[in-house]
């Protein structure tokens, strides 16, 4: 209950900064552009195409069921608090397609674990322009060392011989198997590393082509990344579903620092979440649709 009241508190504060203020009258909408839009979209699009393909590089599934998965885990993600759409690979997977639970939730580990290590890697880079290249380098030893002890703790036989004396057998034999799933997808962290590069670029490129071409605010590339880095933050923070008003806050806040007016940042941002929803939820009723499945269905899984 206090975490609700919390959260609650903490979305009331974000609104107000949102919205205390604000004139719709000061929107700049001369610089919109529906072509910059559409093209943001397509970009969209492709970025889920992408993870998709790397699903299916981890998973050994096809690239139509892996599009299926990434599909309806993304859309359940904007309707869903604390990333709860991500569970639904697990129970998708398993319900139509038998595909082992620890299986999934291996995979999903993995994912975040190179998503972890790209955001931090561009959050280097970033500040590389900012700070002293000592903190950087200090960053970036400590980041390999993280990465090393991963790869080493998944391809230690005393590691695996420590989950043997877990007293609870369920747990153990669970964490055994995902154990074992996760040693065989880091054997080739190269062709991951580089999947998960060409999926950061895209989403980048989504962030690039909205500030610049949707609604151009001339930023520089070294702007966009900084913005790029610290709302795609903001979109993981479990606040509200889909990141709503965590996401537009930072963009907002991080715009205000270069002399961005608060309507046109908001503006920008409130564009950039319609087109998550529209491409996710497009996606969504064209495969239910297909599959003639009811979206309560999925929800209740």
């Amino acid at each position: 209950m206090k975490n609700k009241i919390v959260q609650i508190v903490l979305l009331v504060a974000l609104f107000i900064y949102l919205f205390y203020g604000f004139d719709v009258k000061k929107i700049d909408f001369d610089k919109f552009s529906l072509l910059g839009t559409f093209a943001t979209f397509v970009v969209v699009f492709i970025s889920q195409v992408v993870l998709s393909m790397r699903w299916m590089k981890m998973s050994d599934l096809s690239f139509k069921i892996s599009f299926e998965t990434i599909i309806v885990s993304s859309a359940l993600n904007m309707i869903l608090p604390a990333k709860l759409g991500e569970l639904s690979k697990a129970l998708y997977l398993k319900k139509f397609y038998k595909y082992n639970y620890h299986k999934t939730l291996s995979i999903i580990f993995v994912e975040r674990f190179f998503d972890v290590i790209m955001l931090f890697l561009l959050l280097c880079i970033w500040a590389y322009s900012y700070t002293s290249s000592d903190m950087v380098k200090s960053s970036l030893i400590v980041l390999s060392i993280l990465i090393v002890m991963t790869i080493f703790f998944f391809n230690s036989n005393k590691a695996f011989v420590s989950l043997k004396k877990i007293p609870l057998q369920f747990l153990r034999i669970y964490l055994q198997k995902i154990y074992k799933v996760v040693h065989k997808m880091l054997k080739s962290p190269l062709s991951l590393s580089l999947y998960t590069g060409l999926l950061w670029l895209t989403y980048f490129l989504s962030t690039c082509v909205l500030f610049t071409y949707a609604v151009p605010l001339h930023l520089d590339i070294m702007t966009l990344l900084g913005l790029f880095i610290f709302s795609t933050i903001a979109l993981s923070v479990p606040l509200a579903p889909a990141g709503i008003g965590t996401y537009e806050a930072a963009v907002v806040f991080y715009l205000s620092m270069y002399g961005v007016s608060k309507e046109d940042a908001l503006f920008a941002a409130t564009l950039y979440h319609i087109l998550l929803f529209s491409v996710d939820f497009l996606l969504l009723y064209l495969f239910l649709f297909i599959k003639d499945i009811k979206l309560k269905e999925l929800i209740k899984q």
